[in-house]
């Protein structure tokens, strides 16, 4: 198991430097000078020669990668190139706000996608499969901005159930707070369980065939001890990468989320990055959500493989 760990360890490190260097020359390839962008038509040519000085944005771009890569090593994501602040308390500061929705998301899609891929799958070919197994690839093709705005119409302007956007610490207002998480949440679960339901469906439906299965009918054993413990035991080890996977996509992938209710989020930081082509702070936060990703991808492999011995071989 050791050996297994250390082998996928050696395997990230090149993988995050490739990125680096990846995100960098991704990044400055896009046309646009932040600094002419951030003065509009007040930028003098020698305002903008100036601030791009201070900025260090005049030096060779092979000088400023190794600037920005020698910050990542000791724990520096570097300083805005429009705000001139540190980007590092920044990231952190949005970073609980991205955890509360990414694990409320996570609830919904486990609360969702698991009981109906494993109830059409144990009962494939009847009519509860011939429900869900259509309405799980119906909600794979809806956006989450239209999957919002509906749910946003519905509970928030029509039903008045919920806020239609904004954020509340849980330790500042423990309820407003879930009221606020519920609906951003949903979506995300909403838009994400039908890939797992697919997953446990496929697994639940080839467990079901299984020879230890079948076995078990045979001797009479009744089917809830059957699918306690038989079919639902073994089809959660499949459900442990799924749900590691889910859980970096979730990280990574609320931007659209954020911005439709207003969640101050690592995604929505993103995006306002984005729009002012402040290059340090969109390289850096593509790479911590990267990192994210591939830790979690790395810890659901070791998970995976200690549950199931055969990974490992």
């Amino acid at each position: 198991m050791l050996r297994y760990i250390v082998n996928r360890l050696l395997i990230v490190v090149p993988l995050l430097l490739a990125l680096t260097v990846l995100l960098f020359v991704y990044v400055h390839a896009v046309p646009g000078d932040p600094i002419a962008g951030m003065l509009g038509p007040n930028g003098t040519p020698e305002l903008i020669a100036q601030i791009r000085t201070d900025r260090g944005l005049d030096r060779p771009l092979l000088e400023q990668y190794w600037s920005w890569l020698s910050g990542l090593v000791a724990g520096d994501l570097g300083v805005s190139l429009i705000s001139g602040q540190d980007i590092t308390p920044i990231v952190i500061d949005r970073i609980p706000a991205t955890l509360q929705l990414t694990f409320a998301g996570l609830f919904f899609v486990i609360l969702i996608g698991f009981p109906a891929g494993y109830l059409a799958g144990k009962y494939k070919g009847g009519w509860l499969d011939r429900i869900l197994s259509p309405a799980a690839l119906i909600g794979l093709s809806m956006p989450s901005f239209w999957v919002g705005t509906l749910l946003i119409l519905l509970f928030g302007v029509q039903l008045r159930w919920f806020p239609t956007g904004g954020y509340v610490a849980f330790e500042d207002n423990s309820w407003q707070s879930l009221r606020l998480t519920f609906m951003p949440a949903l979506v995300l679960g909403i838009t994400l369980s039908p890939f797992l339901a697919r997953m446990v469906r496929a697994s639940t439906a080839e467990l079901t065939r299984e020879p230890f299965v079948v076995q078990a009918r045979t001797r009479g054993l009744l089917p809830g001890t059957i699918s306690r413990r038989y079919l639902m035991r073994n089809a959660i080890l499949p459900v442990v990468v799924i749900i590691g996977m889910q859980l970096g996509t979730l990280i990574g992938g609320q931007v659209i989320v954020e911005q439709l209710f207003n969640w101050p989020g690592v995604g929505r930081l993103l995006i306002e990055g984005a729009v002012r082509r402040d290059y340090l702070l969109v390289q850096s936060l593509i790479f911590v959500i990267a990192v994210i990703y591939i830790m979690i991808n790395l810890l659901t492999e070791v998970v995976h493989a200690w549950l199931d011995p055969r990974v490992r071989l």
